[in-house]
């Protein structure tokens, strides 16, 4: 074990991870996209080498606590965040904190069921909205329409130039994610939703067509406002530093 380093101006460290995390033990879960994190305490192995206190916190939990507290959703106490990204990350937050659930496993809205698609999921599951609007698999999808495959900004870009085959690709995607919204409506029913990451930067393609989507197929759903991210590709530092400030 390497001897720890000095940092006499840190007082402790926030550090996030993108998988499941029992937030008693620090322990990760699971990492669908980075396995060879499963089984392993990074804050604590981190701990050690820096010889400061440290807390390990979900991805998705950590853009959720900072965009509740001090971005988009600051002052409304009962926020949904959602990051349209490579994966899809969620995480519920009531009055400054994160609910985790039992399991530390809650607000994984990206491994709901939202396509009749039977598209396979790194999760394990089938039909997943990650399948459907997940970064990495938009171009997959436009692929088997007949498109030229890519990544997500490609798919827009032909969707604008009018290749009916991204359009109806990212159609899709907004349904499943409409349906995902619905869910979320009946089971959670924040009172705010905020919505980031880089498949969001097309609204137009996304976030607003899901809506329409799910206004349509809204029955007994009262749906929360949904207003985009504001802190960018650096909420995930700002949580992580806010759960070591705690």
């Amino acid at each position: 074990m390497p001897a720890p380093i000095a940092v006499p101006t840190l007082g402790a460290f926030g550090v996030t991870i993108a998988g499941t995390l029992d937030p008693g033990t620090g322990v990760v879960g699971r990492s669908t996209n980075l396995p060879w994190l499963d089984g392993t305490a990074p804050a604590e192995t981190l701990s050690r080498a820096l010889g400061i206190p440290g807390v390990a916190v979900q991805d998705g939990e950590a853009a959720a606590l900072a965009e509740a507290r001090v971005g988009a959703g600051r002052g409304a106490g009962d926020v949904f965040v959602i990051a349209l990204g490579t994966g899809i990350a969620g995480a519920h937050v009531v009055n400054g904190a994160v609910h985790r659930g039992a399991h530390g496993a809650a607000g994984e809205i990206g491994h709901l069921r939202a396509t009749d698609a039977d598209h396979a999921c790194s999760c394990g599951g089938r039909g997943c909205l990650e399948t459907v609007i997940g970064g990495s698999q938009l171009g997959v999808r436009w692929r088997e329409r007949g498109g030229e495959g890519g990544t997500a900004r490609d798919v827009v870009a032909a969707a604008g130039a009018g290749d009916a085959a991204a359009i109806a690709t990212l159609d899709a995607a907004a349904r499943g994610f409409g349906r995902a919204l619905l869910a979320l409506s009946a089971l959670v029913d924040p009172a705010l939703v905020v919505v980031g990451g880089g498949v969001a930067r097309s609204p137009e393609w996304t976030v607003e067509p899901a809506l329409r989507h799910a206004r349509a197929e809204s029955t007994f759903h009262t749906l929360p406002p949904v207003l985009p991210a504001a802190l960018g590709v650096w909420a995930g530092a700002h949580g992580a530093a806010l759960a070591a400030a705690a």
